[in-house]
C-alpha cells in the first residue's frame, strides 16, 4: 500500500495530506506531539481563548519509512535527531518553504518510479491507475468504519487508529477521533488545522 504522500498525489488531494502524515509519524513512534498554547490572533469579534499551536519533539527517526524521512527534514530540518522540536506554526515562513519543497519532491519521486506520466502534467500512468483503485477500495473501507463509528459515537467507540491518518487525508473531521490511548495522545483537531493552514 502507498504511503500517504504518495497516495494524496496520486489521489491528486493535497489538502490533508501532511496533517494525515503528521499523525501517522505520532502513531509509529517517529514523533510525538507537546501541548503549548500561544495567543489568538485578534479577530473581529476578538476570540478569548488562546490558539492551540501543536509542538512536534522528534522521538525515533529510525522508525520513519516511505517519503515519512523526507517529511522529517521538511518539519524539523537537517539533521533530524531526537529530541528536535518544531511548533506548526502558520506563519513561519521557513517552515512553509520546506514544506512546499518536501511535496513538490514527493511528486517527482511519484513521476520517477513510474505513478505519473513524464511531463509537467499529473496524468496518470496505468502504474498509478491501478494504485488509484487500491486506494478507492481502502476508502470505501475508511468510510465504512467512520459511519459506524459515528453511530456508535454514543458509546465513545471510534474509528481505529490504524485508520486514523487515512480517514483524515480522505478528509473526514478529526476532532471526535482519538488517537491510540495506550501510547499516543494528540490533539488531533489541532494538528490537523496547523498541517492544513501550512499547507495553504
Amino acid at each position: 500500500m502507498a504511503d500517504l504522500l504518495l497516495a494524496a498525489v496520486v489521489l491528486r488531494r493535497p489538502e490533508h495530506a501532511l496533517a494525515a502524515q503528521v499523525l501517522a509519524l505520532a502513531l509509529h513512534g517517529v514523533v510525538r506531539e507537546i501541548r503549548d498554547a500561544s495567543p489568538g490572533r485578534p479577530e473581529v469579534p476578538p476570540d478569548p481563548t488562546p490558539a492551540v499551536v501543536p509542538v512536534l519533539e522528534v522521538v525515533d527517526p529510525s522508525r520513519a519509512t516511505g517519503h515519512e524521512p523526507d517529511v522529517l527534514v521538511a518539519l524539523f530540518g537537517d539533521p533530524c535527531l531526537p529530541g528536535v522540536r518544531v511548533r506548526l506554526d502558520p506563519d513561519d515562513a521557513g517552515l512553509r518553504e520546506r514544506l512546499r519543497a518536501a511535496a513538490a519532491r514527493v511528486t517527482r519521486a511519484a513521476r520517477r518510479e513510474g505513478y505519473l506520466a513524464g511531463g509537467r502534467g499529473d496524468h496518470l500512468t496505468e502504474k498509478g491507475q491501478a494504485l488509484r483503485a487500491d486506494l478507492v477500495a481502502l476508502e470505501d473501507t475508511v468510510e465504512q468504519e467512520v459511519a459506524e463509528a459515528r453511530r456508535r459515537d454514543a458509546d465513545r467507540a471510534h474509528v481505529s487508529p490504524v485508520l486514523l491518518p487515512w480517514a483524515v487525508l480522505f478528509g473526514h473531521e478529526p476532532g471526535w477521533v482519538p488517537v491510540d490511548h495506550r501510547s499516543v495522545r494528540a490533539d488531533v483537531a489541532a494538528v490537523c488545522a496547523a498541517a492544513d493552514a501550512l499547507s495553504r
